[in-house]
């Protein structure tokens, strides 16, 4: 689960399952806003989903569990998201990336005691990780990693098309930097929050005609806290 994962699905107005092995970083999330609800099961998960989208809402729920298990159950069972995207740290294979079948204390243990056995696991999950995601893409679902290196992973380890669907970037950040459009950050040096309000409604008043940036902002202002200077 990417940090920002879950609370910009909510942003776009999508209610969104996000996958993390560790329950401490769906807590922290779920204490900082970032994240509405954490399920211990497929099921629970799947049944928040399925009554916010029937009562028109967007939410997120972070689900207990390995992303290399839980994205080949979702195959299995026939569910299709309308987009399913990576943000594990695959280019730290190990450090980064926990295998499938361990448990968090194995995994901690291992990166101590027998690191080369830990790479050779999370690479092989990487690959059932990537095929499960191939599934989706196959199955006329949009699906994009974020540049983390598990396509190439799973290219090595034997998946020849890993890489039929793209990264985010090119499919998706590049268009908009064709336009124009692209990631703008200010900070306040003064330290005070207000100044940052000032500056958004100037933005603001500055492009009129862009709805999609007001609302952003507006919801920025309403759940994203600030970090350091504001």
């Amino acid at each position: 689960m990417g940090g920002a994962q879950p609370l910009a699905a909510v942003m776009a107005g999508a209610s969104c399952l996000a996958v993390e092995c560790n329950p401490d970083s769906i807590d922290f999330r779920l204490r900082t806003r970032y994240l509405d609800e954490k399920a211990e099961t497929l099921d629970e998960a799947m049944a928040m989903i399925d009554a916010w989208t029937k009562a028109g809402e967007a939410k997120s729920v972070g689900l207990l569990g390995n992303a290399a298990e839980i994205l080949p159950e979702m195959v299995r069972r026939g569910i299709r998201p309308d987009i399913v995207t990576d943000q594990t740290s695959a280019h730290d294979p190990i450090n980064g990336y926990l295998p499938a079948g361990w448990t968090m204390a194995e995994w901690k243990a291992k990166r101590e005691s027998d690191p080369k056995a830990v790479e050779k696991a999370a690479r092989a999950s990487m690959k059932v990780h990537v095929q499960a995601m191939l599934d989706f893409w196959n199955a006329g679902v949009p699906t994009l990693d974020y540049g983390n290196n598990i396509r190439q992973v799973a290219k090595e380890e034997g998946l020849e098309n890993a890489f039929d669907f793209p990264g985010f970037v090119p499919a998706y950040i590049r268009p908009l930097f064709c336009r124009g459009t692209g990631p703008f950050r200010w900070a306040a040096l003064s330290g005070n929050p207000e100044d940052i309000y000032k500056t958004d409604q100037k933005v603001k008043e500055l492009t009129p005609g862009n709805t999609h940036l007001h609302n952003w902002l507006d919801m920025a202002r309403e759940r994203i806290a600030f970090q350091g200077l504001p």
